[in-house]
């Protein structure tokens, strides 16, 4: 082949708005992405993706999950039950994936695995290596960026237990979403 990849995330847009535009900044970059992943109940190889990055001065974890919560809150019409915890993506220290519980069970099924929660944003603070690549000073401006497949979130509103129920095509499921 030509080396070409489709487009695995959208994290290409933040970079170059903080570039283009400098800081403060806060900038959503929605679209559709691909993914070589094994397909289940909450992954497919073909989604709609989110990502968002807010830049300025003295900006810290508790402003990312107050965004990420208020907006979740605002999709929901209610607050959800969260979770922090530690994860890693090399763009941003420290990292962190926020789960919310799941809606289909209490004690662990299919969608979460067993777990009773689903990871549904991971996010943290931007590494200071991505301020200076930039072209901002890591000592006076910080920031925090999130990730959200829409396609999940969209499962967990409307209480679809399979996310590839969304690109499959039948128009039996597809017509209940007809406004």
């Amino acid at each position: 082949g030509d080396g070409a990849c489709m487009r695995t995330h959208t994290s290409p847009v933040q970079a170059r708005a903080l570039k283009r535009f400098g800081a403060p900044l806060k900038v959503v970059a929605p679209g559709r992405v691909f993914r070589q992943e094994t397909q289940d109940s909450t992954h497919d190889h073909t989604f709609h993706q989110m990502e968002g990055l807010v830049v300025a001065e003295d900006v810290g974890v508790g402003h990312m999950l107050h965004a990420m919560n208020t907006m979740l809150e605002g999709v929901f019409g209610r607050k959800l039950e969260t979770r922090l915890r530690p994860g890693f993506f090399p763009f941003v220290e420290p990292g962190f994936e926020l789960d919310a519980r799941c809606p289909f069970c209490d004690r662990g099924c299919s969608v979460c695995k067993g777990s009773t929660w689903i990871e549904l944003m991971p996010g943290g603070l931007v590494h200071p290596h991505v301020l200076e690549a930039c072209g901002l000073d890591p000592e006076r401006y910080s920031g925090f960026a999130f990730g959200l497949g829409l396609s999940r979130l969209v499962m967990l509103r409307y209480n679809i237990n399979d996310i590839r129920w969304m690109l499959g095509g039948d128009l039996r499921f597809l017509e209940q979403f007809i406004a």
